[in-house]
């Protein structure tokens, strides 16, 4: 096929046009803001569903169904934790779970754009006994997010969190923290302790951080339930597998998910539930699973979460959520 040659003018008009479209380039931070828009709008959504009767599994799947709509992808599938669950419980494959009156729910969101995450939670309840408990959380999140600062330490934020949540008479979670984001990473090296007497991580410009407080009537402690792993990704390393489910499983967490936290459900519905039973065995057996059990406060008691997600710049943290 003959080549048609370029003059100039139309090579000085590609060179103007390139430059235009390099200069439209989305910044870290807009990426951010758009994965938050849609974060912070299919949080809302699924709080507003929240009610005595409704089905968790709905919340769930309206959640997948509401991010995928948007153009975006999951960073870890809808939390649904109720009562004295800290975090990790989504539902799962055919899940009963039904909310009813007195539940204290927290409804935890993780969408990304191209890898750059936005984390949200918000806690409701369908009584009026647990309402400073909420309000704990809430204060400490928001009140957090107006102080950090570039140049300051994570620490100091742990102090002040804390001294909230204790000043409405609860606990704070001792073993669970705010965390840093990262490209395709829910949860980086620095961390937001929830608790006072830590120097923690220096913040930096241009990093970002979820910011997440939980406060609880109870010991304020998150064990580890080993009969509930609902989440999962796959673990950093090579791992000889035997078995085509396994294998085939290990390319959909990989390629799919970009080895982020999925929900086992997600897994069920892609390779069908005899295979991924099968294949999750053999990963769990060779390691290659990191597991995300459900976390639990003590029985009986009650657990409320907020989080937002922010980005540092030198005039202050940008909300994003």
């Amino acid at each position: 096929m003959a080549e048609k040659k370029t003059s100039t003018k139309e090579k000085a008009k590609e060179k103007v046009e390139e430059t235009v479209e390099e200069e439209k380039e989305e910044t870290i931070l807009e990426k951010y803001q758009k994965a938050g828009e849609v974060a912070k709008s299919v949080l809302q959504h699924v709080k507003e569903m929240a009610k005595p009767g409704v089905k968790g599994l709905d919340l769930c799947e309206t959640a997948d169904r509401l991010i995928e709509e948007a153009g975006m992808k999951t960073a870890f599938p809808l939390n649904v934790s109720v009562n004295n669950h800290c975090a990790h419980y989504t539902c799962p494959w055919e899940d009963d779970l039904v909310l009813k009156e007195g539940d204290v729910v927290k409804l935890d969101v993780g969408v990304h754009y191209e890898g750059f995450i936005a984390d949200t939670a918000v806690t409701v309840a369908f009584d009026d006994i647990h309402t400073d408990l909420i309000k704990a959380s809430r204060e400490a999140t928001e009140t957090a997010v107006k102080v950090i600062r570039v140049g300051g330490y994570t620490g100091k934020l742990g102090d002040l969190i804390e001294s909230i949540i204790e000043g409405y008479g609860f606990t704070t979670i001792k073993d669970l923290s705010g965390h840093m984001l990262l490209p395709y990473r829910v949860h980086g090296p620095k961390t937001i302790p929830n608790v006072a007497g830590r120097k923690g991580n220096l913040i930096l410009q241009d990093e970002a951080f979820a910011i997440e407080t939980f406060a609880s009537t109870g010991a304020g402690e998150s064990g580890q339930d080993r009969n509930k792993l609902f989440i999962v990704r796959l673990a950093d390393g090579r791992f000889p597998l035997r078995t085509d489910a396994a294998k085939q499983i290990r390319r959909l967490l990989d390629k799919e998910y970009n080895r982020l936290p999925v929900s086992t459900r997600w897994i069920y519905k892609h390779v069908g539930v005899a295979k991924a039973k099968m294949g999750l065995r053999e990963l769990k057996q060779v390691g290659a699973l990191y597991q995300y059990h459900v976390l639990s406060d003590t029985a009986g008691s009650f657990v409320s979460q907020h989080e937002h997600t922010v980005y540092m710049t030198p005039e202050g943290p940008v909300r994003t959520t």
